[in-house]
């Protein structure tokens, strides 16, 4: 595990670089491609000249073995993926936001877990694809509105490599690649209420949809499509003191099979819930970091995958307000 998280921190150095200067063997697949892009936003920086910005670590266990929703006994391979997300958000006006996100991501399988004669290993490391968005606050929580509603939209572009190539030349699969080679629509929208009007205590809805475009990179005559996904999370926050808060949710998550030149793959897509719990500190007024994970309660799978055993995550937010007036809606993770 440390070993893991070491090669964690190397992916997050590079992935600052890139902001600042502008092998799967069968044909078992998962519904985990590419980085962790739909739930890892914040609503954004409202307030017209406000910048926010966020990096975020993220390490996923994928050890566990799944035919619909009965476990199986995994002897044969596991894997673990590694993200480094940063993003950068924007107030065009005191409702309108843009953010920017690009991802590094760093992935491993281990496979021949029973063979007597050892395991092998195959990584793929590299840039992965990134998103732009715009956001809509319709409604703006301040002291004397407890409602909040905002809405957005915008593009997943394939900046990841899909080429990949183990030791004998092969293509690895499309799962083990840093990209998804596709351009995909993203929708999102969130609501959020102060349950009481002298309480700090926020109930919210957060949904994410993406509608994926089609890969023409992985053979010269396939076309690879990823199923769409919905991420959906309700959950509470509020203050434990002035400078630490929380935040406990359960997380929906839906894919739908993958297709191969417009024929479903079989062992891709399927449902979970996650329940994730956080805890953030305020080092300063400018100055923030978080922790936290998921941990699956529920799954069905299409088929036979491997899927996630546990997540883990740590981010740290630069909130450089021009405006007095505004407030910076927290990340939804």
């Amino acid at each position: 595990m440390i070993n893991h998280f070491g090669k964690g921190f190397t992916g997050l150095l590079v992935a600052i670089f890139v902001a600042v200067n502008p092998g799967l063997l069968y044909a078992q697949t998962c519904s985990c491609a590419g980085a962790p892009l739909l739930g890892s936003q914040s609503m954004g920086a409202s307030g017209a000249g406000n910048l926010l910005i966020g990096v975020t670590y993220e390490f996923n266990q994928i050890t566990r073995l799944y035919s619909g929703s009965d476990q199986l006994v995994n002897d044969s391979a596991e894997r673990s993926t590694q993200s480094t997300l940063i993003e950068i958000n924007y107030g065009i006006t005191d409702r309108l936001s843009v953010s920017g996100t690009i991802s590094y991501v760093d992935k491993e399988r281990v496979s021949g877990l029973s063979n007597p004669q050892g395991t092998q290993v195959s990584q793929t490391n590299g840039i992965g694809d990134g998103m732009i968005l715009l956001r809509y606050n319709v409604l703006q929580q301040t002291l004397w509105n407890r409602y909040h509603l905002a809405v957005g939209g915008g593009v997943k572009a394939p900046f990841g490599s899909t080429s990949f190539r183990n030791n004998n030349g092969l293509l690895f699969n499309s799962d083990m690649q840093p990209g998804t080679g596709a351009w995909d629509g993203v929708f999102l929208s969130q609501a959020s209420v102060t349950l009481t009007p002298f309480s700090s205590a926020n109930l919210s809805l957060t949904t994410s949809y993406r509608l994926t475009g089609t890969n023409e990179r992985f053979n010269q005559n396939d076309n690879y499509q990823f199923g769409n996904e919905l991420v959906s999370t309700l959950s509470v926050s509020d203050g434990i003191s002035e400078r630490i808060g929380y935040r406990l949710g359960l997380r929906y998550r839906s894919t739908t099979s993958d297709e191969l030149n417009n024929v479903s793959q079989p062992n891709t897509g399927g449902k979970w819930v996650f329940i994730y719990p956080e805890l953030s500190f305020a080092i300063s007024e400018r100055f923030s970091i978080g922790a936290g994970g998921q941990l699956p309660l529920w799954q069905y799978l299409k088929g036979t995958q491997p899927t996630t055993t546990f997540t883990a995550s740590a981010s740290l937010f630069i909130n450089l307000n021009q405006s007095k007036n505004t407030f910076i809606h927290g990340k939804d993770r």
